[in-house]
């Protein structure tokens, strides 16, 4: 009878085991993609974040030592439109992976880079940058990146981390400067 108990025992410690490890197995699995859909999506979201940046310097009073658009490299170097194009391909590519926050994210994004698809088009016909308040509206896009990139980190059960903006505005306070 003891025998019959602990081979019943061990069967079914054996089949838990398994189980479990399969769920490991998925798990695991399912983490490596969300990571590789991390990191193709968070250099096209930086790459933005350097654009947004760069344009925001160009149209607003900063210093000659900022980035500025011609300073970029080529492959971002183009419009918001080609930007939001390449994320959304990034997107749909991992779409299964992402959470529906982080999808809700992207498009806030989205939507506010829509009013950068006609920013664009009104400085492309020659019309002055100040009277639409470009530096603003890049400025922005660069803040719902930040949004973005921290739902994709919270997804992925990374620890919160500052975004270089914050950190500044948060030393300027400090110092009185800001």
């Amino acid at each position: 009878l003891k025998t019959r108990i602990d081979t019943s025992i061990r069967h079914e410690y054996d089949k838990f085991l398994e189980l479990f490890k399969a769920e490991q197995k998925r798990s695991d699995i399912l983490h490596a993609e969300r990571l590789e859909a991390f990191k193709l999506l968070s250099s096209k979201l930086l790459g933005l974040r350097r654009y947004c940046h760069a344009n925001s310097a160009e149209y607003g009073a900063r210093s000659e030592f900022e980035p500025r658009p011609d300073s970029l490299p080529k492959s971002e170097r183009i419009s918001l439109l080609q930007h939001h194009e390449l994320l959304v391909r990034a997107m749909e590519e991992r779409e299964l992976f992402l959470s529906s926050d982080v999808r809700e994210a992207f498009h806030d994004l989205f939507n506010k880079m829509g009013l950068g698809f006609n920013l664009e088009l009104w400085l492309c016909s020659g019309n002055d940058p100040q009277e639409l308040n470009a530096e603003s509206l890049y400025n922005l896009i660069a803040e719902h990146v930040n949004n973005v990139m921290s739902a994709l980190y919270k997804d992925l059960g990374f620890p919160e981390v500052v975004a270089p903006n914050k950190a500044l505005k948060s030393f300027a306070s400090l110092t009185g400067t800001g």
